[in-house]
């Protein structure tokens, strides 16, 4: 069956009366494709429908940073951030085609900053343990300014950088759709 049948034939599905979907996932973005995915896998029918092209929409406008919970390190969830830390260490580890690594600088104006980061950043790449993507480090203004000459140098007294993933969008979603269940019947 050529794929222009193919698709005709699953189209001719969504005419039929009498066929009912367990699930309609409306958006072919990572997040409806990966429910779609998830629910095909668990055995439900599902009808998924993208009005342009895959990651056209919101998907191809997000960060697509891999949360590793730096953010809930300073509200002291220590729980979520290994969960988070080890979930995108496993990401990295399993599906490195996907994943591009990411280095972060956060500029340090005031005196206290480079310590409080540094501090955080390295106990964050502790708990990463064995699926750390870096080891985070102070680095003094000249480099900051080296690093990220845009920067105001006026003032900046350090800077830390630290290390986390991005999405490669496209490869993501393409292997998510190739992963995707289709039945005709």
């Amino acid at each position: 069956m050529t794929r222009d049948m193919e698709r005709e034939s699953i189209i001719s599905q969504l005419y039929d009366k009498d066929r009912i979907f367990d699930f309609v996932v409306i958006g072919g973005g990572a997040t409806g494709l990966g429910v779609a995915l998830d629910a095909a896998t668990r055995g439900y029918s599902v009808a998924l429908f993208e009005r342009s092209d895959f990651t056209k929409g919101t998907s191809s406008r997000s960060t697509k940073l891999v949360h590793g919970g730096v953010r809930y390190l300073a509200q002291g969830d220590i729980a979520l951030v290994r969960e988070a830390l080890r979930e995108r260490g496993l990401l990295r580890h399993n599906a490195p085609h996907l994943v591009k690594d990411q280095l972060f600088l956060i500029p340090c104006y005031r005196w206290w900053e480079g310590p409080f980061y540094t501090i955080g950043l390295v106990l964050y790449d502790l708990m990463a343990r064995g699926l750390s993507l870096g080891r985070s480090v102070c680095i003094g203004p000249k480099r900051v300014a080296r690093t990220v000459p845009m920067l105001r140098r006026e003032g900046m007294m350090a800077g830390v950088l630290y290390h986390s993933l991005t999405i490669r969008a496209w490869p993501l979603i393409s292997s998510v759709r190739r992963s995707m269940p289709v039945h005709v019947s």
